[in-house]
């Protein structure tokens, strides 16, 4: 359900600077009837959980989950408030803003992703669109909902977890569609963008590894590393880092393709890099070389049954000396079904994970995981505007990491999660 509210009297001044930014893309026209106007959604997420016995990464610690430390401990909480605005401002140029308010936020409201779009009316069997400002890279096959969620489960794979919190387009983006069978039929595109800032990505998977965490970061917000990682470099914990910061002013790139057939599904690929220079500081961080590669594929056999897959494969380097230089390599992978029936909808979800460092240091074990995570929900929809989830994940890993702090090199953590989604 969304709720239109007329603008003409006035553009907001947000809304008028990104205008600005691309009102090159945008040939003049005249304003049509019910243009421009704003589009309001919103989300209020509160969860009961279950927590987990190792300590969250949220607290420092190595736990992969976005709870725990106080096992067995149910916490009651207001995951996030989230509100989204789409100007409309004439036909084809929208202007899309995400804020969100969360309690373990730098600030008390983020933005999540800002941007402006130019989609021209196609013409014919092609078409093309532009995207220029902050905003997620065409990567996720679950969190297709309102405010980045996920309507198959509350926790997203591995691979998705990890977008959420270290990969935001900061530039611009196009895309390039063909249609030869017209609306409906067989679909192509090519997808390609120029951006600044990621040079902190790669980092937590370094220092951390692999997580299964819902909260992306804000584009104002740091994220927390183990109190393990400033510990060793003598410093005091805790210790944290910007990921979307520009820090050795060389851009990045992805490019990429995507095929969806009404009957085969839709199968995607992208590259991304963000050209990092390792051996570049700002004197309060080092810039990471991260690229990798990523494949997905979704399809719905049958009624009310979708399956996803996707893989990762990359890797992230640091060179701050020749002593203390780290190649990491990093790789990914889960499989997820769901099953609609009316109201309800039951999704499981399989991933396997891991990490592999080399370097010259000696003096403490490298950062090297792997795991698996094993993730069930069943979720009941009882109104248009409410969404009733009940989850559980089990996440086996064995990560060296553990024993610098006195830990078991393997862990086993259970989460159970009872969430209600407010939409709007």
């Amino acid at each position: 359900m969304s709720h239109r509210v007329s603008v003409r009297p006035f553009l907001s001044a947000a809304g008028a600077m990104l205008l600005a930014g691309g009102a090159a893309l945008a040939p003049p026209a005249q304003a049509a009837d019910g243009f421009p106007d704003i589009e309001f959604h919103g989300l209020l997420d509160a969860r009961v959980v279950r927590t987990p016995d190792d300590r969250s990464t949220f607290d420092g610690g190595l736990g992969k989950l976005r709870t725990g430390g106080d096992p067995g401990s149910r916490t009651t909480t207001l995951e996030e408030a989230s509100l989204t605005a789409t100007a409309h401002l004439i036909p084809g140029l929208d202007v899309y803003t995400h804020v969100r308010a969360e309690g373990e936020q730098r600030t008390a409201v983020d933005i999540i992703e800002a941007y402006v779009r130019w989609h021209p009316a196609p013409t014919g069997p092609l078409s093309w669109q532009v995207k220029a400002g902050a905003f997620f890279p065409p990567i996720s096959l679950e969190n297709d909902g309102i405010a980045w969620t996920s309507r198959y489960t509350l926790t997203p794979s591995a691979i998705n977890s990890w977008v959420g919190e270290e990969l935001r387009t900061e530039g611009s983006e196009v895309t390039l569609t063909w249609r030869p069978d017209g609306p409906g039929g067989s679909r192509f595109d090519l997808i390609g963008a120029v951006f600044a800032g990621n040079d902190g990505t790669g980092e937590m998977l370094d220092y951390r590894g692999w997580a299964l965490i819902e909260r992306p970061a804000g584009l104002l917000d740091k994220l927390r590393l183990p109190d393990e990682v400033p510990m060793h470099q003598h410093r005091s914990p805790p210790a944290s880092f910007q990921p979307f910061a520009e820090i050795d002013h060389q851009p990045g790139f992805y490019a990429g393709g995507r095929w969806t057939d009404p009957l085969g599904g839709e199968l995607s690929y992208l590259h991304w890099d963000n050209r990092g220079d390792p051996s570049v500081t700002n004197g309060r961080a080092y810039a990471w070389d991260t690229d990798f590669d990523s494949v997905g594929y979704r399809i719905t056999p049958a009624a009310g049954l979708t399956l996803l897959a996707q893989a990762m494969r990359g890797g992230t380097s640091i060179y701050p000396s020749p002593a203390s230089e780290s190649d990491g390599h990093f790789q990914a992978l889960y499989l997820l079904a769901s099953q609609e029936w009316g109201r309800f909808r039951l999704s499981g979800r399989f991933d396997a994970f891991g990490t592999h460092e080399d370097t010259p240091v000696t003096t403490r074990p490298h950062f090297d995981e792997h795991g698996k995570a094993y993730t069930a929900a069943v979720s009941y929809r009882p109104l248009a505007w409410m969404r009733w989830t009940l989850e559980g994940v089990h996440v086996d890993s064995r990560r060296q990491q553990r024993l610098n702090v006195g830990l078991p090199i393997e862990a086993h953590e259970n989460q159970a999660q009872l969430g209600v989604r407010l939409f709007f």
